[in-house]
């Protein structure tokens, strides 16, 4: 089976190359690669704190953790590295982190090449992000590793046949911190036992942002004496819907932040775009399109309801954003694979829709009974935060 990875590694790369002509991702991909060892801090002059995130989402799970970790340890320099460029791009600025990198392809050399060159103290893996031959290398060199806020289910493909052989492998692991039982008695039948339930550590994210809510400019008159719908991470089937709704609720005011900015364009002949707005021009529209990076997690402070894209196509977006401000929150019917979702429903705080009707039907019944969601949300999630103190405490022994 490690021979087969190892042919599948190389076919990726293969297919992302033949790409790279007609896709920007995979333009993207590649060209963040070219040079990475220039990027790379070199583990023998600094002491080096390593994270790795696929994406934007794991990302976001991983910045408290690095800026408790780096306030502990002024001394060291955070290395974060991503696989998709949607992480690497869209990730910002960050006072914390000292060096950004994309990961190379988890083949033997370049784990070999990469972990020489940065030598680092520990590295931090978030969610499942599970790179055999990275990890092998790891545990030669004795560099304590950490799995955060990862969750496992019997389809997982570590307890498949054809995945069976990377389970020697990722038990040499330091410590796996997992969002539930389930995931915890998975790996402890395997002869995992170095492993910890701490819940996931985005509720601690969207909790601390939520306390420290900033001022977004002309959403208070957009909105004005109307209710609002916050859309956030939608699609061009959710955008359809939620245009569609808009015309026949005049009275109620919606802000679009779409998924990739690059569908802003197919939108703004419906409404507003956010970079165009001023304070007087703002109030004269019913539909907001965000055309800008890095403001929608403080957007659901104005809403009175919120829609959560994704669950209609790959998967659903982060609702706990939207939640953690109080907001009652909906979402397509592909929502299954994500906990947080199917909890959120059973506390009564969200709700899943098939079609443009039925969303029509739940805005119109529930628009008005803000006061109750909005406690209900908030106490949904002060509940399950907690998890950074533990992770954090545990990993910094070992530093």
């Amino acid at each position: 089976m490690n021979l087969i990875y190892q042919i599948i590694i190389r076919l990726y790369w293969a297919i992302i190359n033949l790409a790279s002509p007609f896709s920007l991702k995979a333009r993207q991909w590649l060209n963040g690669r070219k040079k990475l060892e220039d990027c790379l801090p070199d583990g023998t002059t600094e002491n080096i704190i390593w994270f790795h995130c696929a994406s934007l989402g794991e990302y976001m799970q991983a910045n408290p953790l690095i800026e408790t970790l780096k306030e502990r340890n002024i001394e060291h320099k955070i290395l974060l590295t991503f696989f998709s460029p949607s992480g690497y791009l869209n990730a910002g600025k960050n006072e914390h982190v000292d060096y950004k990198a994309y990961i190379p392809l988890d083949t033997p050399a370049n784990a070999q090449r990469f972990i020489e060159k940065t030598k680092p103290k520990i590295a931090i893996f978030i969610k499942s992000e599970l790179w055999p031959n990275f990890f092998k290398k790891l545990h030669h060199n004795s560099i304590p590793t950490f799995v955060v806020s990862a969750i496992y289910k019997p389809q997982h493909y570590l307890f498949k046949f054809y995945g069976k052989w990377q389970l020697s492998i990722i038990k040499g692991v330091s410590h796996f911190f997992v969002q539930d039982e389930e995931s915890k008695t998975l790996l402890n039948k395997q002869g995992i036992y170095q492993v910890t339930v701490t819940g996931d550590n985005r509720y601690d994210k969207v909790f601390e942002d939520s306390i420290h809510s900033k001022e977004i400019p002309y959403i208070n008159s957009f909105k004005g004496s109307y209710p609002l719908i916050v859309a956030g991470s939608t699609y061009k089937i959710d955008s359809k819907m939620l245009i569609s709704i808009s015309n026949r609720m005049p009275k109620v005011k919606f802000i679009l932040a779409p998924h990739e900015i690059e569908l802003c364009d197919d939108l703004k002949k419906y409404g507003l775009l956010y970079s165009q707005a001023n304070k007087d021009n703002v109030k004269n529209h019913s539909i907001l399109i965000i055309d800008s990076i890095g403001i929608l997690s403080q957007l659901y402070q104005y809403a009175n309801l919120s829609y959560i894209g994704g669950a209609f196509g790959k998967g659903l977006h982060n609702i706990l954003e939207a939640i953690a401000f109080g907001s009652y929150v909906f979402f397509g019917p592909k929502f299954h694979k994500y906990e947080e979702a199917k909890e959120a429903i059973r506390a009564g705080i969200a709700q899943s829709i098939k079609n443009e009707y039925e969303l029509e039907t739940a805005i119109k019944q529930l628009i008005d009974q803000k006061s109750q969601s909005k406690n209900d949300a908030l106490a949904f999630i002060s509940e399950k935060k907690g998890a950074n103190k533990m992770i954090i405490n545990t990993i910094n022994d070992t530093i």
